[in-house]
């Protein structure tokens, strides 16, 4: 979903009120000046029951208010900038300086809740959010949000764009000699990707994205994507983390070749070039037909989370915890509550792991010994919970945590998958059918 679909610059504010209420009705108000079917009051009302129920705030200067009407046709969005700051019970204290209220159909469930993800994962960067803060026009805060990062000095950008082209074009050499299948691109290393829109390749062509940079839809109707919102990992953990989400979206199958095409992540540039046989790279995973209830941006956001983790941990110390994903019927009959579930009684909708608003709630849970439990829509059923599996697979190697040994054991015995980060080393291991998929490593600084 392209954020650029759904805002327009009228609804850009300079907020001038500092308390949330007042705040909100700035952007609800000038919302229904250029949407004029929609009502302030029946908008406001929405929006401010949701705060009611938990605060929107998302991280550090930054809130996505957000509420659901009938019959709503299309996706609304609106931004408010408030240079003073907007106080609003953040969980930092500080106050906010960006709004982004969304608008969504009440019988869009899904496709909202994918929006508020993609919307956060837009203006994570913490860099981009102070341009926006101290841009001057709306047209210049719209092409930041749009567009990302500002591009960097014409020098520096000419030689990266003919880095990335050349070896782009070697690699469409390079696949019709090993018979690829196909060419994973990242899409985000390059800065003039203009000549996609032109191109006629002999090879498929799969953009691989952190869903920063909207694709143009001249790009975006000819080629298949795989967003993969993730940072921090080493080049190797990117790879294979990129080719396990294109199997479970059976864009690749385990007998492929891919060329895969790809810098150091945050570059902006391509630089490195690899072969690739899917099955070789993830030899104990299967295709997307085994993997039972679980929605691939289910799995991805369970990712990113514990990668979060992973990175930050919490007050500067390191946490460990596991999140069990999908088959929760079966888990929870291999599993019981060490402590209250602090999940119990919520509305499914209130408690959806792709609602960004509850990122924060989920990391500070993580440190709660135990286990998440995850529907496969991405329902959170319940935290601090101990699993109890029976005898360990065979596949499972040796040398392993008790954390990770139960998480590989439900994955053994249960059609669910288990992600779950080490205290110790920080890494993050995807098990799944009892045996190790992944092991994802961080980047070193």
């Amino acid at each position: 979903m392209v954020l650029s679909d759904h805002i327009a610059k009228e609804r850009i504010v300079f907020l001038k009120n500092r308390g949330k209420r007042g705040a909100l009705l700035e952007l609800v108000r000038a919302t229904c000046r250029t949407v004029p079917e929609l009502a302030p009051q029946t908008v406001f009302q929405a929006i401010w029951a949701r705060e009611q129920l938990v605060s929107s705030w998302v991280d550090s200067g930054l809130a996505i208010p957000h509420g659901r009407l009938p019959g709503l046709k299309q996706f609304i969005m609106a931004v408010g900038r408030s240079k003073a700051g907007v106080e609003y019970e953040s969980a930092d204290g500080q106050p906010v300086h960006l709004l982004v209220m969304i608008l969504g159909a009440q019988e869009q469930v899904d496709r909202h809740l994918l929006l508020l993800a993609e919307t956060a994962r837009a203006l994570r960067s913490p860099a981009l959010r102070e341009r926006i803060v101290a841009a001057r026009t709306r047209e210049d805060i719209y092409d930041l949000i749009v567009h990302g990062e500002a591009q960097s000095q014409e020098s520096r950008r000419n030689g990266e764009v003919f880095l990335s082209h050349g070896l782009f074009e070697h690699a469409l050499a390079l696949a019709e000699e090993t018979r690829a299948k196909a060419i994973l691109v990242d899409y985000d290393g390059l800065r003039s990707p203009g000549f996609l829109a032109r191109l006629r390749p002999g090879v498929e062509i799969i953009l691989v994205t952190q869903g920063k940079v909207p694709i143009p839809p001249a790009i975006a109707k000819r080629y298949r994507t795989v967003l993969t919102p993730f940072s921090g990992f080493s080049r190797g953990s990117q790879r294979s983390l990129t080719l396990m989400l294109a199997l479970t979206q059976g864009l690749l199958r385990p007998e492929d070749r891919v060329i895969s095409l790809y810098g150091i992540p945050g570059a902006d540039v391509l630089d490195t070039l690899a072969v690739v046989d899917v099955g070789r790279e993830l030899p104990s995973y299967a295709p997307s037909a085994e993997l039972g209830d679980i929605e691939p941006q289910v799995m991805a956001r369970v990712i990113q989370l514990a990668a979060d983790l992973a990175r930050e941990g919490r007050e500067g110390k390191p946490v460990g915890t596991a999140f069990i994903v999908g088959d929760y019927e079966q888990v929870k009959r291999l599993s019981s509550q060490l402590v209250i579930n602090p999940f119990w009684g919520y509305r499914d909708e209130e408690k959806n792991i792709l609602d960004p608003s509850l990122e924060e709630t989920v990391k500070e849970f993580s440190n709660i010994d135990g286990a998440f439990l995850v529907r496969g829509d991405g329902v959170i059923q319940s935290a601090g919970t101990y699993l109890r599996p029976g005898p360990a697979s065979p596949k499972l190697l040796s040398g392993l945590g008790t954390r990770h040994v139960a998480a590989a054991g439900i994955t053994h015995q249960t059609n669910a998958m288990a992600v779950v980060v080490s205290q110790s080393t920080g890494r993050v291991s995807l098990f799944r059918g009892g045996a190790l998929v992944m092991e994802l490593r961080k980047t070193k600084r």
